[in-house]
């Protein structure tokens, strides 16, 4: 009789810690889904305000062309005129790389320098290629030298940062939905 209630005792012991282990597994679970979702949350801010600010630098180029009227870019003596369009994407990429700046600052990446200074190689050398350029605005014309061709290389290129960072959020959630299932 005593070596049943010692067998019954043991099995009870037994049972309670596997019942432990459960829980504890339980909220080991619970945790992590409550972290993936933080992180979903966390994406889809990002991804938002990467949208909201290329966005903006679209409306922000839509209401310079407005606002300024015809413009005119003159190259290797060929002018042609500037419409809404091109002024409305020059928006854009500089709204991508405004947040572009924002990611590099948030996450301390100092890769977004690189993309700027490659950027401004890029856009020096075009500018050493082409040559002589002019900007006709509002009926006045102004000469296009090496620098502020190769700052907007560098706007380009933290464009392109932006544009990856955008992406790399996107990449990273669907890496974990496949992880997953």
């Amino acid at each position: 009789m005593g070596s049943n209630r010692h067998r019954e005792r043991e099995r009870l012991i037994l049972e309670r810690r596997i019942l432990e282990l459960e829980i504890e597994k339980l909220k080991k679970q619970n945790a992590h889904n409550c972290q993936s979702k933080k992180d979903e949350l966390s994406d889809l801010t990002d991804t938002a305000m990467g949208a909201a600010s290329i966005a903006a630098g679209t409306a922000a180029g839509v209401a310079t062309s407005s606002v300024v009227g015809g413009m005119g870019l003159a190259v290797a003596g060929t002018a042609v005129g500037i419409g809404v369009a091109p002024v409305a994407a020059a928006g854009a990429v500089v709204g991508s790389a405004a947040y572009g700046v924002k990611k590099a600052i948030d996450e301390q990446d100092a890769t977004a320098i690189g993309a700027a200074v490659v950027g401004a190689g890029v856009g020096a050398g075009a500018a050493s290629v082409i040559g002589g350029m002019g900007l006709a605005v509002a009926g006045t014309a102004v000469g296009i030298t090496m620098a502020p061709v190769a700052v907007a290389g560098a706007v380009v290129g933290l464009a392109g940062y932006g544009v990856s960072k955008l992406f790399e959020g996107k990449k990273r959630k669907h890496h974990k939905k496949r992880k997953h299932h």
